[in-house]
């Protein structure tokens, strides 16, 4: 050991995992892998020189597994009756439906759920050593059943250990933290941390400042959005990859879609974009040689669900170690060390600070603590993605009260007792107001019980915060006799609330989950295609709000929705032909561009055969009735199909003029680019599949 601690001392990190994380000839022992991903584990577990066979069900992961290590991955979906081959080491993530809000609370009996498969492998193997890791909210989120499964595991004889590991501290360039668990029959360890921390600069060096062809920009309202999230958020820092330091954790969340933390590189020239895979698995340990298969989604998400190879090798070795002794204890031995305060988990303690908790309201009238508790109230449901921006100042205070009273918490000392309130126990409308008057000083009348339903509660129960109809199943929207609950899957980190490590906490909790602000503002990937201009040409429109918006037209709107179109003709308040075509238009039999009634702009998409007449609103008019009676009848003899577009900087520019939009026309509104409205009857009535 000393020696190689010496080698991996005197190398950098990229030498480090090209050198280091190399699977060797197959030799014993042999580990199973169970639900073993793309082989992130078991690369750590190779290069220590075990023999691994894994199972995994995905196609894709199973594929990479197989074309990067010296093992077997057999492509099964696992059961409790899967035979297995008889192995001294068992290893494995197991998936924990439990532990998330699609969860049914079904504990052992969940079929979806790995954990029943894992340790019935146990129970028939009887290993001299296993290990799982998940990640850290399965401490938090129904902690009940978490502790079911430890003890299932400890009455098949086993010592079983836990520690919170966090990846950055074994070499890995990334925050990640994760729950390990060992269970063994002797004197394990678990692997001690390195002190240098390996920042994200060193793990990808140039990659920081360059923009491979394939890079995928952050665009304006992307950009926009992102400010958003952090604001609503509070973040101190910018969510960019910061050079000097290590990166967030990784998840398939924030590498594969273009939400609110996605990870993103800001460029030298200001410029922001997401990682790459290559990029994405740098940070996660792999090495250079080691390939993804499957499309960007899928190699995303087997780079975000991996266990990072560093980790994994230091793990490998301590169970190496382990394997080398020959000591081991006896039943009773076995039965001591389980022993409550013998298993208690071993935290990273940190120096305790005491939360800074934002200022969402005040109230001179009311006393000091109740406010602060409508603040923290605020704080963890925005913290739970509540947007809270557009709410008003009363409003964010009922808000604050309707859910103290659901959560049955009167003092900033009750967050831990946090209630579930089941049955009938569910607290209904009046109630709640009856709680809200008794402990917050306030005369709300009980005739006003349909705001809680409409208005006060809305937003959480819609997030899934709070159940709606707790006690009635199939009660009616208005019935004032349902009654309300904090949800099961986000009481355990509401009780958390006064941890030290709260924020953290909060973070990795809701890391896989999509928040209600960003279903509310419902970014959608959209391919950006780039738009043509004649011979390349570069447009410089003069300032002005109207040519602000023809800007955006070309630079946002085309690109999404114009199908690869061609700009055949442009004009801003000081040139009327920014942009001219003659030829094409005259090809296309567009009416004469001397005519005085000319849209703003003109584009053509070859691919469709649609002609894109755009007028951009700001001190004319709209696509009227009238106006699109007269461009049908000067392009009556075009020979394209023509799509009629509208186009507002604003939604409030939109509401002054919609009465006056014609039907079979089009809107388009540059602070939402990612959506428009159709004023076609019922040319597209249809519903949209659920994306949740």
């Amino acid at each position: 050991m000393a020696d190689w601690n010496e080698l991996k001392l005197s190398m950098t990190y990229i030498e480090k995992i090209n050198s280091l994380l190399l699977p060797k000839a197959k030799s014993a022992p042999l580990v199973l892998d169970l639900f073993a991903g793309c082989g992130g584990l078991a690369l750590g577990f190779e290069s220590r020189g075990f023999e691994t066979l894994g199972f995994e069900k995905d196609a894709d992961a199973c594929k990479t597994y197989q074309l990067n290590l010296k093992g077997e991955c057999k492509k099964i979906t696992l059961t409790t009756e899967t035979e297995f081959p008889k192995v001294d080491v068992v290893i494995g993530g197991p998936p924990c439906q439990p532990f998330s809000v699609g969860g049914h609370q079904l504990g052992l009996k969940d079929s979806r759920d790995g954990f029943p498969i894992f340790i019935s492998a146990i129970e028939r193997l009887q290993p001299e050593i296993w290990l799982f890791e998940n990640v850290r909210g399965v401490l938090y989120s129904n902690r009940a059943y978490f502790d079911q499964i430890l003890d299932a595991l400890r009455a098949l004889n086993y010592v079983v250990e836990l520690r919170l590991l966090n990846a950055v501290n074994f070499g890995v360039p990334q925050n990640r933290e994760r729950v390990v668990v060992v269970g063994h029959r002797g004197e394990f360890r678990f692997p001690q941390g390195e002190t240098k921390r390996v920042t994200a600069a060193e793990a990808l060096g140039e990659m920081m400042t360059q923009a491979p062809k394939e890079s995928k920009f952050l665009t304006p309202s992307m950009d926009e959005y992102v400010a958003k999230y952090e604001r609503a958020s509070f973040c101190v820092r910018p969510r960019d990859l910061h050079p000097g330091l290590p990166a967030r954790t990784l998840t398939c969340r924030n590498l594969a879609g273009a939400t609110g933390d996605m990870q993103r590189i800001r460029l030298p020239d200001g410029r922001r974009r997401r990682l790459l895979i290559r990029e994405a698995a740098r940070l996660q340990s792999f090495p250079d040689w080691y390939e993804f298969c499957g499309g960007e989604t899928s190699q995303f998400n087997q780079a975000g669900n991996a266990v990072p190879p560093l980790l994994a090798l230091h793990l490998a070795g301590a169970i190496k170690e382990y394997l080398a002794t020959t000591n081991r204890l006896s039943s009773g031995e076995i039965l001591y060390r389980n022993l409550p305060d013998q298993f208690a988990l071993p935290l990273e303690f940190k120096e305790s600070t005491e939360m800074k908790i934002p200022t969402f309201i005040t109230n001179t009238e009311k006393p000091a603590k109740i406010t602060k508790l409508f603040n923290e109230a605020l704080f963890i449901l925005s913290k739970l993605g509540i947007p809270l921006d557009a709410v008003s100042r009363r409003g964010l205070e009922k808000m604050a009260m309707a859910f103290l009273a659901v959560c049955d918490v009167k003092r900033s000392a009750d967050w831990s007792k946090a209630r579930i309130r089941e049955g009938k126990n569910a607290i209904k409308s009046r109630e709640i107001i009856t709680y809200i008057n008794s402990h917050f000083e306030e005369k709300i009348s009980s005739g006003s019980y349909d705001d809680i339903r409409r208005k006060d509660l809305k937003l959480p129960v819609v997030a899934g915060i709070i159940v709606a109809s707790a006690n009635k199943l199939d009660a009616a929207r208005n019935d004032p006799q349902r009654g309300y609950s904090l949800s099961q899957e986000f009481v355990e980190i509401i009780r958390s609330f006064t941890r030290d490590a709260w924020t953290e906490e909060i973070e990795e909790f809701m890391a896989e989950k999509p928040t209600l602000s960003e279903r509310l503002k419902a970014v959608r990937q959209i391919e950006h295609v780039p738009i043509k201009l004649p011979s390349g040409q570069t447009l410089q429109f003069s300032p002005g709000e109207h040519n602000q918006l023809q800007k955006a037209l070309i630079e946002e709107f085309l690109p999404r929705y114009g199908s690869g179109a061609e700009v055949l003709y442009v004009g801003d308040s000081t040139n009327k032909y920014l942009v001219r075509d003659v030829a094409r238009l005259k090809a296309l039999k567009f009416f004469a561009l001397e005519h005085g009634e000319l849209p703003d702009i003109v584009a053509y998409s070859k691919k469709k055969n649609w002609l894109f007449l755009i007028e951009a609103v700001h001190t004319s008019g709209p696509i009227s009735p009238v106006r699109l009676l007269e461009l049908k009848r000067l392009t009556s003899e075009c020979n394209a199909d023509i799509v009629y577009i509208t186009a507002f900087l604003n939604r409030e520019t939109f509401r002054k003029y919609a009465p006056d939009i014609a039907w079979e026309t089009e809107v388009w509104i540059a602070d939402s680019p990612d959506h428009m409205v159709h004023f076609n009857g019922d040319k597209f009535l249809g519903p949209y599949k659920n994306q949740d």
